[in-house]
This record gives structure tokens, C-alpha cells and sequence, in this order.
């Protein structure tokens, strides 16, 4: 059946797991409907917005269309939210305000900046140069590691999966190390951080359960995990210094966090600090063993790694989609939204979109400019910009010396997931030399 407005698909997690990004949905949109009214069977209408200039409006408008509406991320009718219903069941025990937003996402401002306000000094440009240089070292130490299990694989004729064998590394010790974790606690903490976008292995369920029941039984553990942090933090006292000790004892319009908005807020840093870096990585290294002579180009010239980085950024997009609710009525590009009406925003669609893009779908490492949005834009620019910038460029450059020998050993599998995209295996070998 032909492509169409009434027959393309952008909402099922499934369908991300085994086609991959809906681009030709996403370019149709772009093309005919910028501003599209969604409706299907399965899921709550709203509106999908394609467009890079009009991803930009909506997020310029924060205002208008706020975070803190009954809708924040794609579900089919039925299924809650992973962070809403974790603190359901979780909260439910511990007597926590059924009104109280689970993390700061779901706030808007000013709220929402005096929460931001809390951790960002641990994320900006000064932190990140001053942790630079150590995580250049991890960096090398994790490729090195990975390099000589690919090297003796290889020799057996097996592969060995980029995502688990190296990706996930550096972000899960990054995110450890700036939040004070036990290095003891790191692999655990990646299962569970998994869990929080579906991804569960069969090696990590019980016997006779359910992937659904597992990932529920493992947000449950982190909550517990990170509550046993909190309680601990606040026996011992400010002294320590680290992010979770400051966030536990600074005071946010004059009181301090309770252990609900302490433990929605980490679960949040945990979570996201994971999930986009080792996408981005995953999928930058595909697109590189894809396209040959843009690998050849940056082996060639390491200088371009930074507008490598911005390309690799603009092309996985690991965050697809927010949604948002309108406040009051709104036109957009000449669309009328209406108060109420919850709005999509398709950030892999706008860095494809060709009136901002040349040849869109061609990868140029050296791009430029490169105004993508994978990091949103205004009031919910995403916090660890800096810190996903300086964990890709370390990976990348440790990466350089053995990229001309990789090549990709099958098909990945990707997650079921409509916010993150990304993959849960990548297997890779060496060429022979």
C-alpha cells in the first residue's frame, strides 16, 4: 500500500524495533502535513510536528505549550508512563503526593529552572573540561578492553556487540562518578537504567516472567536503590561534596527536597545520563562503517571531530519525541491548536528536515553549520549537553586508530521505544588486518 497521511504510522514502539526510524512517515509529514492531526486506534490523538522551525516554536513557547499536561511521552491507550507509574506503586507504600510531578521534566518554569538550578553547576562547560581529561583516560582504557576482546573473537570467526562491550561504558562511569556511585553498583545500575525504556535481557528475567513485570520489578529496585542513597546522604551530612549530597542538603525555594522529589530527580539523572550518549555512539559508529568514506575522511583528519560529533548528533537523534500541551490556542504555521490539545515533537524529523539541511540524508562529518535540535531547544535544553558532547568526542578519538579495521558482523536490534531511540545490540568484528 502506497504511503499516505491516513496510513502512515509514527506512534508504535514495535514497529522502531523492526523497521528503524519512520523517516519516510516523518519526510511525508514534512512535506504535506508540517502540522499533522494525529489519530489511530491505539493511541491518543495529537498534534505531530515535523518541522524544524516549528520544533523551534513550540519549544520557544514554553509558556504556551508546558510539560506538566496530563502527556509527556508516546504511549498506546492503556499504558502509563514508566515514570508515572513508578511512582504510583512505588510512592503508593511510602505515603508520596500523587500530585507531586515525578521529576523535574514534568515541571515547567519558573519551577522547573530553580529545580534545574540544583545540579547544572555539575554539567556545565567549565565541569566538563575540568573532567576532560579523565574521561579521554577511561575512554582509552575502555576501547583498549573492548579491542582485545573484538581481536580474539574475531580470530574465532565471532563478533562482539558494540553497545554492552563498549558504548555503555564510559556514560554509566561518567554518570557514576559525577553522583558519588560505588564503582560495585555501575553494572547493576546499567540493568536497571535499561529497564526504564523496556530493555530487559532474557538472562535478566525470572523464571515465568514477563519482560513487562520485569522491567517494573527493576524500577522498583532503583527507586529502592536511590532511596537508600538519599537516607544515607542525609545521616552523613553535607561534607562529602558530591552531586547527591548537594542535592540532598540545598534547600530549593527555602526547604529542602523530600525523599519523592529526590528520588524522581536522580532516577531522572541516571536514566538519561545512559541512555542518550550510548545511543548516539552506537549509532554514530554504524553510520560510520556505512558510509566508508567519511570513516576513511575522519581517520584521515582528526581536527574534524568536533563537527563529527555535531553530525553524529544531528543523524541519531536518540531522543524521537516529547509531547507538550497547549495552555491557550495557538497558530502554528498557519494550524490552529487548541487549549488542551497535546502536541508532538519529532526532533529526528526536524535534523532531516531538507529547508535547514542540505541533502539531509547524506552523513557529512564535516557539517556547518549544524543547528540540530537532538538537544531540544529553551527552557528544556537538555541538561547534559556538555557532558554527551565530551563522552562522544572521547569515545571517538579513543575509537580512531582501529575504525578502518571495523565492520559490522549483522543486523542490530533495535528498542521498541517511540522517546529513545537507539540500539540494544550491535555486533561488530575486525577486518582482517
Amino acid at each position: 500500500m502506497p504511503l499516505s497521511l491516513d496510513s502512515l504510522a509514527i506512534h508504535r514502539p514495535q514497529d522502531y524495533a523492526s523497521s528503524g526510524p519512520p523517516w519516510a512517515a516523518w519526510d511525508l509529514l514534512r512535506e504535506q502535513a508540517p502540522v499533522f492531526w494525529y489519530e489511530r486506534e491505539d493511541i491518543e490523538p495529537f498534534w505531530a510536528v515535523t518541522r524544524h522551525a516549528d520544533v523551534l516554536t513550540v519549544s520557544d513557547h514554553a509558556e504556551v505549550f508546558i510539560n506538566g499536561g496530563p502527556r509527556l511521552r508516546l504511549e498506546l491507550k492503556g499504558r502509563a508512563e514508566p515514570m508515572r507509574a513508578g511512582v504510583d506503586t512505588f510512592g503508593a507504600s511510602r505515603g508520596w503526593d500523587p500530585d507531586e510531578p515525578p521529576d523535574m521534566v514534568f515541571m515547567d518554569n519558573p519551577r522547573h529552572r530553580r529545580y534545574r538550578r540544583l545540579s547544572s553547576w555539575a554539567y556545565t562547560q567549565g565541569a566538563m573540561r575540568a573532567m576532560g581529561e579523565h574521561f579521554r583516560a577511561l575512554a582509552e582504557t575502555f576501547t583498549t578492553e573492548y579491542m582485545a576482546a573484538l581481536t580474539a573473537a574475531s580470530a574465532s570467526g565471532d563478533s562482539v556487540d558494540f553497545v554492552h562491550g563498549l558504548a555503555c561504558k564510559l556514560p554509566l562511569a561518567a554518570v557514576g562518578e559525577i553522583m558519588g556511585l560505588e564503582p560495585d553498583d555501575w553494572r547493576q545500575i546499567l540493568t536497571w537504567s535499561r529497564a526504564l525504556v523496556g530493555e530487559v535481557d532474557d538472562s535478566d528475567r525470572l523464571p515465568g516472567e514477563s519482560r513487562g513485570r520485569a522491567a517494573y520489578r527493576y524500577m522498583y529496585e532503583l527507586r529502592s536503590y536511590i532511596e537508600d542513597l538519599i537516607e544515607d546522604s542525609r545521616a552523613v551530612g553535607a561534607t562529602r561534596g558530591g552531586l547527591i549530597d548537594r542535592m540532598v542538603h540545598t534547600p530549593v525555594d527555602g526547604k529542602l527536597l523530600t525523599n519523592q522529589q529526590l528520588n524522581g530527580y536522580i532516577l531522572l539523572l541516571i536514566g538519561a545520563g545512559n541512555d542518550t550518549t550510548r545511543n548516539a555512539l552506537s549509532g554514530g559508529v554504524e553510520a560510520l562503517l556505512q558510509h566508508p568514506e567519511q570513516c576513511a575522511r575522519l581517520c584521515a583528519d582528526p581536527g574534524l571531530l568536533p563537527l563529527a560529533v555535531e553530525e553524529i548528533l544531528r543523524w541519531t537523534s536518540p531522543v524521537a519525541s516529547f509531547l507538550r500541551t497547549a495552555t491557550r490556542d495557538f497558530d502554528l504555521a498557519g494550524t490552529r491548536i487548541r487549549e488542551g490539545d497535546t502536541v508532538g515533537l519529532f526532533y529526528p524529523s526536524a535534523n532531516r528536515d531538507e529547508r535547514v539541511f542540505p541533502a539531509p540524508y547524506r552523513l557529512d562529518i564535516g557539517r556547518s553549520p549544524n543547528p540540530h535540535l537532538t538537544f531540544g531547544y529553551g527552557a528544556h535544553f537538555c541538561l547534559g549537553t556538555n557532558l554527551a558532547r565530551v563522552e562522544l568526542a572521547a569515545s571517538l578519538a579513543a575509537l580512531l586508530p582501529w575504525l578502518g579495521r571495523l565492520e559490522l558482523a549483522g543486523e542490530p536490534t533495535r528498542l521498541a521505544q517511540t522517546h529513545v531511540m537507539g540500539y540494544s545490540t550491535l555486533p561488530l568484528r575486525l577486518r582482517a588486518a
